[in-house]
């Protein structure tokens, strides 16, 4: 462990450049929240893309929905909810769980994968998996309506064992 870590630490037993250094964090000066989207944390990239929710204030929103003007002196108008529940507005008149969920766009259920529900997903997937790899079993190349009779065969040997015994016998 760095010396500048022991004497100064910050978090996971490590100063505060050390742990900056290591983890893929927000570019925003001095901050060290986890990324959401261009390099940025959801706080700062909510910032950039909203505005002030007062009338006529254009400055980028800061905290509880307004600049940092209006916030410093504490004049908040009414919260503004989301379209589809009951949270506050993160963005596009959507709370933060709304506007980061995603619907397929096949079907109406949420996102699994590349734009896809579960379903519709492995679906893709099953019929990139049979172009590339080819069929997986002998089925899917023939026909399962063609059937073959197996030949009959007699299983008994032509000369008995119980035939000579009974000549020896008798």
């Amino acid at each position: 462990m760095l010396q500048c870590c022991l004497s100064n630490p910050y978090k996971n037993n490590q100063c505060k450049h050390c742990f900056q250094k290591d983890r893929y964090h927000c570019t925003w000066p001095n901050c060290l929240r986890p990324v959401l989207c261009l390099t940025l944390c959801r706080n700062h990239y909510r910032q950039i893309n909203v505005t002030c929710s007062h009338t006529n204030c254009h400055r980028p929103s800061y905290c509880k929905q307004v600049c940092a003007h209006h916030y410093r002196k504490k004049d908040f108008p009414p919260i503004i909810v989301c379209e589809t529940c009951t949270k506050p507005v993160y963005m596009q008149r959507k709370c933060f769980y709304h506007f980061t969920s995603r619907t397929c766009i096949q079907c109406h259920r949420t996102v699994f994968s590349k734009q896809k529900c579960r379903r519709h997903y492995m679906k893709q997937w099953r019929q990139e998996r049979l172009r590339s790899n080819g069929p997986t079993s002998i089925n899917e190349i023939i026909p399962a309506a063609v059937q073959a009779v197996p030949e009959t065969t007699n299983q008994s040997p032509d000369n008995h064992s119980s035939f000579k015994q009974s000549d020896i016998i008798s």
